[in-house]
């Protein structure tokens, strides 16, 4: 995998899915990893922000990323 792709939050949940599986499931991950069984389960059920040594032991980090909006569609026949 190349370094610079982003990957959307989707992936990451996919990717650690697939990670916890592998490892014999979600209490092995979290052990594997200096994670709290209860702290990694809030985590993947989005019920907590990612930390950072769940992105470590992902092998990811955190990128933030701004863009312009697009600007207001003209809306017809509205006065």
């Amino acid at each position: 995998m190349q370094h610079d792709i982003l990957l959307s939050a989707a992936d990451l949940f996919s990717q650690l899915n697939t990670k916890m599986t592998e490892a014999g499931g979600n209490d092995a991950f979290a052990a594997q990893h200096g994670i709290g069984k209860t702290h990694l389960s809030n985590m993947a059920n989005c019920r907590r922000k990612i930390n950072k040594k769940l992105l470590d032991a992902l092998g990811l980090e955190m990128v933030v990323m701004f863009r312009r909006k697009q600007p207001a569609q003209n809306k017809r026949g509205k006065r």
